[in-house]
């Protein structure tokens, strides 16, 4: 302590007292300003993506729920009997990819080769 020396250390400097009130305000001024626009920019970011998130999944879901709704539908026709497999093929637009479907959901997939078919079984 003795090594220090010895000054005024509260000594304020000229005219600091009449600045003081200028000098805050303008930091606080240009604190706001950037800190205002930044905060404006997150939140257009964020309205942005909600709204961008909001209809893409509304577009899928409503998608979804339309073709599972009018499967559940179709089925609760058919399976009260008001509709029959001919109303069904009459409604659709390629009536025999739908029966291939059907067989292929049934049999499974076979492949026909025609050198392979009906060699082993001759029916004589």
């Amino acid at each position: 302590m003795e090594n220090l020396p010895k000054k005024n250390i509260f000594k304020v400097p000229d005219n600091y007292f009449e600045q003081l009130a200028e000098n805050v305000l303008e930091k606080n001024a240009s604190r706001k300003t950037r800190f205002l626009y930044y905060r404006s920019i997150a939140a257009a970011a964020v309205v942005i993506i909600s709204i961008s998130l909001f209809i893409f999944k509304s577009e899928i879901n409503s998608a979804d729920y339309l073709d599972n709704r009018i499967t559940e539908d179709i089925n609760l026709y058919i399976n009260a009997g008001y509709w029959t497999a001919d109303d069904m093929l009459s409604l659709s637009d390629d009536p025999n990819f739908i029966l291939d479907q059907i067989i292929n959901d049934e049999w499974g997939y076979f492949e026909v080769n025609d050198d392979y078919e009906f060699q082993e079984d001759i029916w004589y």
